[in-house]
């Protein structure tokens, strides 16, 4: 019996008439459910290119039912970024999120089991989760990929980065168009919201994680720890300016007490190259390098609730910080 391969567009309808373009990648539709949620200046295509290639493209020849949302504004997603919409990170974390997991189980008949993310997006995700914690229950595991909220590094190019790109020169630009336009400043991939920037610049600058529209404490609420997801925490070790690894691991810290694991990618550690916090996803070397070490933690994770499950294995209990380096 053939497997009914799966490339399909769905549409999320959000109140006020904005739609999310979410993408379902799978070569086994029977297979686990797996969201892949981007970063700022971003959209879904960091995750899978036209030409078959990227973690989304290698997850679904794994077996996974892969999902990969727009969010607002971004991509497929419609409208586009503009100075019109106000769009902060209680929409993304009330509305966007809760629609794109309503949609999957609708299509899927179960939320996914896996969330991926990248940069921004795990931020995005664990204030969700901070949030909404019944969907924990429904997480074998968290994985993100150069994911932090603070900039705890500090060096000159970190500072032109944050303070000049992101900070200074972003928000100049925005006074003109009522937007970032990351494209025309060669800083991303995609436009970006007013009101996203100047929240995650907040964050960047060490704010307390407290929402700024309503001011829900996602810090007090995710460092309960109460059944955190198993999660694991990949970081690059020469990329200084975006992400580094005392970044990713302030951020694991700040979770609080669970399951974690930080791997570290770079040549001295045994991978290929010294990836970058976007390269570690699309250079080609990945799917070779460090993508089967996620998809083998993946399995173990499956397994691990399979055995709880059934009561034969273990109960899975917080099991604090564990730290790794290279693959």
């Amino acid at each position: 019996m053939s497997v009914r391969k799966v490339e399909t567009s769905l549409m999320v309808p959000l109140p006020g008439g904005h739609q999310l373009h979410l993408r379902r990648l799978a070569d086994n539709p029977d297979g686990a459910a797996v969201l892949l949620l981007h970063g700022l200046l971003e959209d879904g295509t960091i995750f899978y290119s036209r030409q078959g290639r990227g973690l989304a493209h290698f997850l679904a020849e794994q077996g996974f039912d892969t999902y990969i949302p727009d969010l607002r504004g971004k991509g497929r997603s419609w409208p586009p970024v503009s100075r019109w919409a106000a769009y902060r990170v209680e929409d993304a974390v009330n509305q966007d999120i809760p629609a794109i997991l309503d949609t999957i189980h609708s299509h899927k008949g179960a939320y996914p089991a896996f969330w991926i993310t990248h940069a921004w997006g795990g931020v995005l995700a664990s204030s969700y989760l901070a949030r909404y914690p019944g969907y924990r229950a429904s997480l074998n595991g968290l994985i993100n990929f150069g994911s932090h909220r603070v900039a705890v590094h500090r060096s000159v190019s970190r500072y032109m980065l944050v303070e000049g790109l992101w900070g200074w020169c972003a928000q100049l630009a925005a006074r003109f168009k009522g937007y970032v336009p990351g494209r025309s400043l060669k800083i991303g991939a995609e436009n970006e919201f007013l009101g996203i920037q100047r929240d995650s610049l907040n964050w960047f600058r060490g704010q307390d994680w407290v929402d700024p529209v309503d001011q829900f404490d996602y810090g007090a609420a995710i460092s309960q720890g109460l059944s955190f997801p198993p999660a694991l925490y990949f970081a690059p070790s020469a990329d200084l300016a975006r992400c580094s690894a005392a970044d990713v691991k302030g951020f694991m810290r700040e979770i609080g007490h669970h399951n974690g694991r930080l791997v570290v990618l770079g040549r001295n550690l045994g991978n290929r190259h010294n990836y970058s916090q976007i390269s570690m996803l699309t250079h080609p070397d990945a799917v070779q390098d460090h993508f089967p070490f996620m998809v083998n933690w993946m399995l173990e994770m499956n397994k691990l609730r399979e055995e709880a499950q059934s009561g034969d294995g273990p109960e899975q209990k917080n099991q604090g910080h564990s730290t790794a380096s290279g693959k």
